[in-house]
């Protein structure tokens, strides 16, 4: 796979509580004529209430393993709530820049 530029593409991901549903989302930065860049979102998922952390985490590093991913994201994850615990416990961080 060619080299991209860093950070290519942003993985957000807010995991959600009982009562809130989890989402994902991918977005790619885009150089504009401008000079300025901006994102086009590549991803949206929303998962279904109830779904449990590893399984989250096992889908997110699904996707940050594979192309076009790996090597040219970074995990933004709310940090409010249960955001950073999981996150320190996953197997994600080797792959977490």
């Amino acid at each position: 796979m060619a080299p991209c530029p860093l950070y290519e593409f942003l993985v957000g991901l807010d995991l959600g509580q009982s009562q809130d549903y989890t989402a994902l989302c991918v977005a790619e930065r885009v150089e504009a004529p401008t000079g300025k860049p901006h994102y086009h979102l590549r991803h949206l998922e929303r998962f279904r209430l109830g779904t449990s952390y590893p399984a989250v985490m096992d889908r997110v590093g699904e996707m940050l393993a594979g192309s076009p991913l790996w090597g040219c994201s970074q995990l933004v994850v709310d940090g409010i709530g249960v955001g950073a615990p999981v996150v320190d416990m996953s197997d994600l961080l080797p792959l977490v820049t």
